[in-house]
């Protein structure tokens, strides 16, 4: 009887463990999948940080906080007990769900709920363990343990800031509630319940005895990380960012002194498991996010906290959570020795590959001057090395459950079970040094041939760059300039430097939005230059003239030139490509990278089909999402797509398609709209639906950020939305331009409701964008219906006789207008600009049975007309100025009876 009731009392243990800890499983599949199909899920980027933070880090402290709490206090919670643990976890996840939706959703009420069942399972849970620690006699880690207490006691105050942030605050507050979101979340419920749990569990994964007076210290610790939260979260309220950076800088110093005693155990027992290697990866980053965190805050640039967002999550809680589920699973799950052994050692497969995968992933990702290909890679990886904790963890569950199994049947069969002594052999459970140099290798490997791709395909890249053969002596001097880039200029724009000197150029961007980079034509480069950022390069040994210019889109024909003059060498030379001997594009202007060599509209077939892989846009307008708080992410996408028949050009576009998504709403909704810039340069965004002030929420922002932009549309219409970054014409043809459709309050429904963006495009080389030479000259090479030039025409729109048909038209430009005209078919109703022109054939003084031919538009206005076919067949829409019909402004309606 003896024997049993461990038995039993271990497999109950198990079991509870196994249903508390099913929702992080279950959170962690749905993280995988969110993260390859992100980019169509509204709010992505906020859905993604709260699956992990409240899904997988809320879910993994209430069960392990729970387990910590009963281990260090040697009071083991009754049977009785663990049906409420585990109701617990089901409402906190509940809640989880809900506020998911009701984001996705753009539903506050939802928001609210969610928000309110999280914070009040939390509570429960702190109710539970305060029970639990008064009820506990004095012991060595009874003061350690109310920290867990303490710490979870922030995340209420976190999840209230969370809803107000959720259903709309002014800006103001908006950048005030998310420091506070972060203080109390990051900092406070999740930073103190890690550092509280490694106070002993440290130890436990090193199989090491803890640190001299590492309990005392912790204590004190802990105290000080407390009180600085507090600090952080009150005066970031108050908006008092001093006070918020010196605070961090105190919690900082609290975090530092806490993980001294930490490293001392891992240099007298150095880390050889995933667990222990994980978390130290993650103990690392930490105090690397929380000093970043700080010196933002002390340099006034509060709503870039969003940068420290990934070394705090991805870098030290993913690792730290990875980690301690590495080694808990297996021994929680028990089975005895054996059986724990067989899951740990599988815990341990692929440790090192995983790691520097991760690690590596974020620093590449991390890296500055780093791409939109170079944060594609580096997420990937880094994704890649969380995501092969899965499949390591079910092998893991699967050897251990074998060997329970096999233990069992041979106790059944009446074998004893062998003796096991110090001499006896078994499998190591850390993997060895050759298998862990092994995996260092392979995965830096993966590394270096991925971001080496990423460079070698990058058009920005200096892998792409040529080189110059120098004709001079050199004279061993070596001359050095500083360069400022402000305002689409350089400053100074011309240098001069006796002929031979070494030429070593310190650029600076003085611009506080837009990146830059300095190009000569000897091949020498800057990279790319973010704002406010410094690089030094060396541009070689001059022998003759140089010219020189900023490489990003557009920025040269506004005026980002820059000129190297040579003393006493050949300064008749232009010092171009050509001169050197380094290849050029068909059709391009000396001196110039950018191509012009695109094809004439008269080489372009207006009158083909698309090809057989393009996808027709849908036209069709969607009625307005209910709720009257809509969401939505808008993504940065520098991609290539089909123009028109054997045109593929590189585009800019929002979420991937030409044009951006149409958006719709009533007056009195509210959007709140996320730009997320994931180009190589500096994008924004302008609607011209909102009554804001522009100074922030159309700010250009670098790649790698996002910004929030929220207004209230009051007034009805047809509205453009675009890229508001210099040069604007370029990004705008470049392919970054949408609708966004009010309807008037008194909108009757039709049978048909469609939806077109015009637009043209001035037709660069094969890697460029647009042409600036052709937008000065207003000569478009395509003018286009929803992106493309002949789609309609393979696919047109449908009616049946006898149905009302609107059409909303909005010209995106960015020069031309518009005369929207459907060949056999007259207008009844007129809507332009806010107001109707004909209402169902009665003008704006009541006069009846009036008709029109056309809605003409100039850049960036909008409105609609209806119709009602009396006739079946095949009716063309057109632009009436007929040059830009011809270069492609058409498509058919096809009508049936």
């Amino acid at each position: 009887m003896s024997t049993a009731e461990p038995q039993a009392g271990s497999r109950r243990r198990g079991s509870w463990h196994r249903r508390a800890t099913r929702p992080v499983q279950l959170w962690m599949i749905a993280l995988v999948i969110l993260g390859m199909v992100h980019r169509w899920v509204p709010a992505s980027t906020w859905v993604l940080v709260h699956m992990f933070t409240l899904g997988l880090i809320t879910n993994s402290i209430l069960v392990w906080g729970q387990h910590f709490t009963e281990t260090l206090l040697h009071r083991r919670s009754p049977e009785s007990a663990r049906g409420v643990q585990v109701r617990r976890i089901m409402v906190l996840n509940a809640g989880v769900v809900v506020l998911v939706a009701g984001m996705i959703a753009a539903f506050p009420v939802a928001i609210i709920a969610g928000a309110a069942v999280v914070g009040g399972a939390v509570c429960w849970y702190i109710v539970g363990l305060v029970r639990q620690i008064r009820a506990a006699a004095p012991s060595r880690f009874r003061p350690i343990v109310k920290y867990y207490a303490i710490a979870a006691a922030f995340l209420p105050a976190g999840a209230v800031a969370g809803a107000f942030m959720g259903v709309g605050v002014p800006a103001e507050w908006s950048v005030r509630l998310h420091a506070f979101h972060l203080a109390v979340n990051v900092l406070g419920f999740v930073g103190i319940t890690v550092l509280t749990t490694l106070v002993t569990f440290w130890a436990t994964v090193l199989r090491a005895p803890m640190a001299e007076g590492q309990d005392t210290a912790a204590t004190q610790s802990l105290v000080v990380l407390s009180v600085s939260v507090v600090a952080v979260a009150a005066a970031s309220l108050a908006g008092a960012w001093i006070v918020t950076a010196a605070a961090m800088v105190v919690y900082l110093g609290a975090v530092l002194w806490h993980l001294y005693y930490l490293a001392r155990m891992a240099r007298r027992t150095p880390p050889r498991e995933f667990a222990s290697m994980s978390i130290g990866c993650g103990l690392i980053w930490f105090p690397v996010a929380v000093g970043w965190a700080a010196l933002l805050v002390a340099a006034d640039r509060v709503e870039d906290l969003g940068a420290v967002t990934v070394p705090l999550l991805a870098g030290a809680a993913a690792q730290i959570l990875f980690g301690a589920m590495s080694f808990l699973m297996p021994t929680v799950m028990r089975g005895g020795p054996a059986a724990v052994r067989a899951g740990m050692i599988e815990m341990n497969r692929l440790a090192v590959f995983r790691l520097v995968l991760v690690n590596a992933g974020l620093l590449v990702f991390l890296a500055p001057g780093g791409t939109s290909w170079t944060r594609v890679v580096g997420s990937s990886l880094t994704f890649l090395g969380f995501v092969l904790f899965l499949p390591v963890m079910i092998r893991a569950v699967r050897a251990q459950l074998r060997v329970i199994r096999e233990t069992a049947a041979a106790r059944e069969a009446g074998e004893k079970p062998a003796r096991v002594s110090a001499d006896t052999p078994r499998p190591p459970i850390a993997p060895g040094k050759q298998r862990n140099l092994t995996g260092a290798l392979a995965a830096v490997l993966v590394v270096v041939l991925a971001t080496g791709a990423a460079l070698a395909v990058d058009p920005s890249s200096p892998l792409r760059r040529g080189g110059e053969a120098v004709a001079v002596t050199p004279t061993g001097n070596t001359t050095s300039v500083e360069v400022a880039a402000d305002g689409m200029r350089f400053f100074p724009d011309t240098v001069t430097i006796p002929a031979g000197d070494r030429l070593e150029i310190t650029l600076t961007n003085r611009d506080e939005t837009n990146i830059h980079d300095l190009y000569l034509t000897n091949g020498a480069d800057s990279g790319r230059v973010g704002p406010g950022e410094t690089v030094t390069f060396d541009a070689g040994v001059i022998g003759r003239s140089l010219e020189g210019w900023c490489t990003i889109a557009g920025h040269k024909a506004m005026g980002m030139t820059f000129s190297v003059l040579v003393e006493g060498g050949s300064g008749a030379g232009s010092g171009t490509l050509e001169d050197f001997g380094a290849p050029s594009w068909p059709g391009s202007v000396p001196g110039d990278r950018t191509t012009h060599g695109g094809a004439p509209t008269s080489a372009i077939d207006v009158m083909a089909p698309p090809s057989d892989d393009f996808a027709t846009r849908d036209p069709v307008l969607a009625a307005a999402p209910p709720g009257r708080v809509h969401r939505v992410t808008l993504t940065v996408e520098e991609t290539t797509d089909e123009l028109a028949p054997g045109v593929v050009r590189p585009v800019w576009t929002y979420n991937g398609g030409l044009p951006a998504p149409t958006l719709r709403g009533r007056v009195g909704d509210e959007f709140v709209v996320t730009l997320r810039n994931e180009g190589t340069m500096g994008h924004s965004i302008d609607f011209h639906a909102g009554d804001v002030s522009p100074d922030e929420v159309m700010r250009t922002i670098p790649p790698g950020e996002e910004l929030e932009y929220r207004f209230t549309v009051n007034r009805a219409g047809a509205w453009l939305y675009h890229c508001a970054s210099m040069p604007m014409t370029g990004h705008v043809a470049a392919g970054l331009f949408g609708a966004l459709i009010v309807d008037p309050p008194d909108l009757p429904p039709v049978d048909r409701e469609y939806v077109l963006v015009q637009s043209e495009s001035y037709l660069g080389g094969p890697d460029e964008p647009f042409d600036m030479d052709k937008i000065a000259a207003r000569q478009p090479d395509l003018v286009m219906f929803n992106g493309h030039a002949t789609q309609y025409r393979r696919d047109p729109l449908t009616a049946r006789v006898g149905e009302t048909v609107r059409i909303w038209v909005v010209v995106a430009g960015p020069s031309d207008g518009t005369s929207f005209h459907v060949v056999g078919s007259q207008f009844d109703t007129v809507y332009k600009e806010g107001g109707y022109l004909l209402r169902e054939g009665r003008d704006a003084f009541g006069g009846g049975s009036g008709g029109a031919q056309a809605l003409d538009l100039s850049p960036a206005q909008g409105g609609f007309v209806e119709m009602t076919f009396v006739e079946p067949g095949r009716y063309t829409f057109v632009d009436h100025s007929f040059a830009d019909a011809e270069k492609g402004a058409t498509g058919f309606i096809d009508v049936t009876g």
